[in-house]
């Protein structure tokens, strides 16, 4: 039985039990008699009769075997991605081999093999591809078993990518050849004494061995606190293989990351190049483009630079552009956008959303020409919507919008110097002077309205029709009455909580669904009473939870889609709100 603890996009810990027999993944199965008194891991690899067992090792019942004549070496074969059932049991096996037998079985229903994994080692987009594959074939309620091709320095990768259960045999190979297995990659033993905690022996195997434990308490580490993306960014560097596959990984299976990729999480550092591409990241551009639209009675642009401090609105720079903004009269009708990598660019009514209030970059005043044209795309699409003037307060950095947009620069190359912030309030006074005035309700409403269109989807605007929104930024309640509430914006989630009345509003216009079967909800919602879900829920997205066609509560997401209907346990919905059927 299976039971997901945690989860860092594809990644996850899990916990597998059979009785008594039980085991935590991501983990390692060790075959070298040496690790049999060691505490470094629990399950145990060994070949038997041309059979692969692995077992538990305190009990040293069998978890699972292979019959190693599924899985020949790949030296005479051709990769072909084929997905082959394996006769009588509920598994599969990526082979390159489609006439292979299917009379011998794996023992183990719940375990999928990544065949001949090590071979996939010279293709990464092949490697990629089948791992992707088997996950999608086998679904989330199997572990990936990848034989043969986990060293410690690529092992952050593996688990990133969905691989919950390698084992040491490529290893004990560079062990007999007198290498130890480092998170930098294999260290010729004779060169590097200090990888030794006996001098004596330099036992190149337990010194591997140890180095394995330890990145895999890290690794499980940062699984839970959902930050292994950024530790695979660092330690991908270590080879021209792993670079590839994370980036093929990337521009050509986002969709499988992105489906696991929460839509709230903690803060991370966009340090390298692979930042730009993080799934997390790529659809909060990806949702500008396709979702955003801006509040209408916003008719001037104001283009600011980003910040340090995050969310903006902390930030001293910014809140002493916000006193000149505010010492304008009608500056209501003023759209504030700050222009940053790797976002693009954060409208200040999304300022709180993942991952505007989250990343974290190196300021090196350098943009590379894939940051120039994704900034350049996204400023231009906001440009795009209707405004009557264009003002820049960018510094140097604003060179590279004016290359794509007309615009006033008020910035001088400082902008925060005096001189700047007094040009921005002369021209911003002068061109709001020109405009309509806003009311601040008004002003309150639409903004609300546009936030809820990124959240929801295009048609959610509806969710503030008719309502006041109250509250001292950054705190808003969309009310439509005193007593009845549609929703709050936070700081602390960054988005709009609803309740069952908003979600009542938007139900069918982009809110995501989970229906249930007949019975009244008690508490938070397990997978278990999951009959059909919304495949476009990420975790930490509202959903609605439907029964016979009412919405009957509402709650944060703490499955993906397709997963809530694909497992037998855990906790699906977080409940907020619900309410009983009246029989």
């Amino acid at each position: 039985m299976l039971e997901v603890k945690s989860r860092s996009g594809p990644a996850r810990t899990v916990r597998w039990s059979d009785g008594q027999v039980r085991f935590d993944t991501p983990i390692v199965a060790l075959s070298d008699p040496r690790s049999q008194g060691t505490d470094i891991c629990e399950l145990m690899l060994a070949s038997v009769n041309g059979v692969t067992e692995v077992s538990h090792k305190a009990s040293g019942k069998n978890v699972f075997s292979i019959p190693e004549t599924k899985f020949p070496p790949l030296s005479s074969l051709r990769w072909t991605g084929d997905m082959l059932p394996i006769a009588g049991t509920n598994a599969f096996s990526v082979s390159a081999d489609v006439r292979m037998p299917e009379a011998e079985a794996i023992k183990g229903k719940e375990f999928a093999v990544l065949g001949n994994a090590f071979e996939l080692r010279r293709d990464a987009r092949a490697f990629a591809k089948a791992v992707v594959d088997l996950r999608r074939a086998v679904g989330n309620k199997r572990l990936i078993y990848a034989p043969g091709m986990m060293d410690v320095s690529n092992l952050a990768l593996l688990v990133y990518m969905g691989v919950d259960v390698m084992d040491d045999s490529l290893v004990r190979y560079l062990a007999s050849i007198g290498k130890v297995s480092t998170t930098e990659g294999p260290v010729d033993s004779d060169e590097a004494p200090w990888l030794f905690h006996d001098d004596a022996s330099k036992d190149a195997l337990a010194a591997s061995e140890m180095n394995i434990w330890k990145e895999m308490q890290l690794v499980k580490h940062m699984i839970k606190k959902d930050s292994l993306r950024g530790l695979v960014e660092t330690r991908v560097h270590s080879s021209p293989w792993m670079v590839a596959v994370l980036r093929i990984f990337d521009e050509e299976h986002y969709g499988f990351q992105e489906e696991r990729f929460p839509v709230i999480g903690p803060k991370f550092y966009a340090n390298a190049k692979q930042s730009l591409f993080r799934p997390d990241v790529l659809r909060y551009r990806k949702r500008i483009l396709e979702r955003y639209s801006k509040p209408d009675h916003k008719r001037i642009l104001l283009l600011l630079p980003c910040s340090a401090k995050k969310p903006y609105y902390t930030s001293r720079s910014h809140q002493i552009f916000r006193r000149v903004l505010q010492s304008v009269t009608n500056f209501d009708v003023v759209h504030e956008v700050i222009v940053t990598s790797p976002l693009g660019v954060v409208p200040r009514e999304l300022e709180l959303f993942y991952p505007a209030a989250q990343y974290d970059i190196p300021v090196t005043g350098h943009w590379d020409r894939e940051e120039v044209a994704m900034v350049q795309e996204l400023v231009k699409h906001i440009a795009g919507q209707g405004y009557d003037k264009i003002i820049c307060h960018l510094g140097d950095e604003g060179e590279i919008v004016k290359q794509v947009i007309d615009c006033i620069d008020t910035s001088n190359g400082s902008p925060g110097s005096r001189d700047s912030l007094n040009a921005l309030r002369a021209v911003l006074s002068e061109e709001c002077s020109k405009q309509p005035r806003v009311p601040i309700g008004v002003d309150r409403q639409r903004t609300l309205a546009a936030v809820s269109r990124f959240q929801f989807g295009p048609e959610a605007g509806v969710l503030t029709e008719g309502c006041r929104v109250s509250g001292s930024y950054p705190y808003a309640r969309i009310q439509l009455t005193p007593q009845s509430q549609m929703g709050m914006l936070t700081p602390e989630r960054g988005m709009i909580s609803l309740t069952v009345e908003g979600a009542e509003r938007i139900y069918g216009k982009g809110l995501g669904w989970v229906k249930i079967g007949d019975f009244d909800i008690e508490g938070n919602l397990f997978a278990k009473g999951v009959s059909e879900s919304d495949p476009n829920i990420r975790v930490g997205d509202e959903v609605a939870v439907v029964r016979s066609g009412k919405v009957v509560g509402v709650g944060v997401a703490m499955m993906f889609g397709s997963e809530m209907t694909d497992s037998d346990r855990g906790e699906a919905v977080r409940m907020r709100h619900y309410v009983k059927i009246k029989k």
